[in-house]
């Protein structure tokens, strides 16, 4: 029969240390952490072949194989149907007698690999305030048909699952124990002992920990449901856009990209309110930043299917439709020469003031009529910008500022272009691109400044 090689996903060097460092192993009924204890302790405690626990106590040996032994502590299987109570204390008195350097937690392999997902989760549980030192030994790995390409998709998988696993070990009983046992030991010997403690309102909530993370990872499911559908109904909608006017479309094509990282911030929010307090108990704030990043992500990859579909590049900083934008409140006219699209403030540098009428943010509004989007233009009586806007909750009143503009907050990027013929007669030319020129220079940048520098910025009586 042959061997079948152990494999790592992160290879350590292992360290020289004054000291036996000692594990704990830990597992479902079955898993195979008395077979692993057996075969490198030497030991021939005896192992379970039905539904049931057979380690009934704790079990503490050295490794008789590898270049270097440590402690190895063996625990009863933590979904034991029998004697659960005891085994629950057993397992708590294992992670807490001696200091411990690295917890193993042993799971048979699945072909279904969120099941092995799940089954971590449900071990890990109890020690979730030491998820650091958890390392995933994946046993029965002769079971795996491609192992090759199962390992990859199996590290893949928890490196986006369990962001705080230490390390993931492939083994089985056809492995090298040796092998096997060094490579175990480049965990350990890389982690510092350390004195676990669960107290016991803690001992007692972790039998609810696993179900809750059960429904957080039904409720991120729900996320990812409802993310697809409105990108795919955003996406069908920028593709059936048609206007006469190319500004109109422009318009059009940036409100909906405005509109769908609200809708998705939205979803993110409705997450939050229904998991926030549950999260904060029981540390998921790394749940929330998956879906973060989650969000981000989505939301990328519209604003890629988005702007092509416009005549000019939202994100090209020397475009002067991206650089000159209206404060919504006082309706001053701003020129951005450096930092990002994001939150700022009316008042952070004066390009030009113009007595304009006030008008509404947008063009167009958005609206979904018998579960279709559709965009319809706006009036003077819709919406005002403050409804979509938010205010700065302290912000300087222009009589007791030195600086000009209304001090309200207001994301850059997600303002509308100014119209193109104010544009030009800011600039004194004749075409958008002679604009660009002029920017690319650096001349109307310089002049700017001068005419700034010569502002008398002060109040006088």
């Amino acid at each position: 029969m042959d061997m079948v090689k152990p494999l790592i996903q992160r290879q350590l060097i292992p360290k020289t240390l004054s000291y036996r460092p000692c594990a704990i192993m830990m597992g479902r009924v079955g898993a195979g952490k008395t077979t692993l204890a057996n075969l490198l302790c030497g030991t021939q405690h005896e192992v379970g072949e039905g539904k049931g626990s057979f380690t009934r106590r704790l079990f503490l040996n050295d490794t008789s194989c590898g270049n270097n032994a440590f402690s190895l502590i063996d625990t009863p299987g933590t979904n034991s149907s029998t004697e659960t109570y005891k085994h629950a204390v057993l397992l708590r008195a294992g992670l807490t007698a001696a200091k411990i350097n690295t917890i193993f937690i042993i799971i048979e392999y699945h072909c279904r690999f969120d099941n092995m997902i799940d089954n971590y989760y449900e071990v890990e549980q109890f020690v979730y305030n030491y998820a650091s030192k958890v390392v995933v030994l994946v046993s029965h790995w002769d079971q795996s048909k491609n192992p090759q390409h199962n390992y990859e998709e199996i590290c893949k998988q928890f490196q986006n699952e369990c962001p705080t696993l230490n390390n993931l070990i492939f083994y089985s009983e056809r492995s090298s124990k040796a092998e096997l046992a060094n490579l175990m030991y480049g965990c350990v010997s890389n982690m510092e002992k350390d004195k676990l403690e669960i107290k016991d309102e803690q001992f007692f909530l972790k039998f609810n920990v696993y179900q809750m993370k059960s429904n957080l990872k039904v409720s991120y499911n729900e996320y990812q449901r409802k993310a697809i559908l409105l990108s795919k109904e955003y996406t069908e909608f920028i593709l059936s856009v048609q206007c006469q006017s190319v500004e109109d479309k422009d318009e059009i094509i940036h409100m909906t990209i405005v509109y769908f990282k609200d809708e998705m911030e939205t979803l993110l929010s409705e997450f939050r309110k229904k998991h926030g307090q549950d999260m904060v108990e029981l540390d998921y704030y790394v749940f929330i930043v998956k879906l973060e990043k989650e969000n981000v992500k989505i939301c990328d990859d519209f604003v890629e299917r988005a702007v092509p579909l416009m005549s000019y590049n939202l994100f090209d900083n020397k475009d002067p439709r991206n650089l000159i934008k209206r404060c919504p409140y006082c309706q001053l006219i701003w020129f951005k020469t450096e930092g990002c699209d994001g939150t700022t403030t009316c008042g952070n540098s004066d390009f030009k003031s113009n007595n304009i009428n006030k008008k509404v943010l947008w063009k167009y509004k958005m609206r979904r009529i018998g579960g279709k989007m559709q965009w319809e233009k706006t009036s003077m009586e819709n919406e005002s910008p403050e409804q979509k806007l938010e205010e700065t909750p302290k912000y300087q009143n222009v009589a007791s500022s030195k600086r000009v503009g209304c001090g309200k907050q207001f994301k850059w990027s997600d303002l509308p272009k100014i119209e193109d013929d104010l544009i030009l007669e800011l600039f004194k030319v004749k075409t958008i691109d002679q604009a660009k020129q002029l920017i690319q220079a650096g001349n109307f940048i310089e002049a700017r400044r001068n005419y700034e520098n010569n502002i008398d910025w002060y109040f006088h009586n």
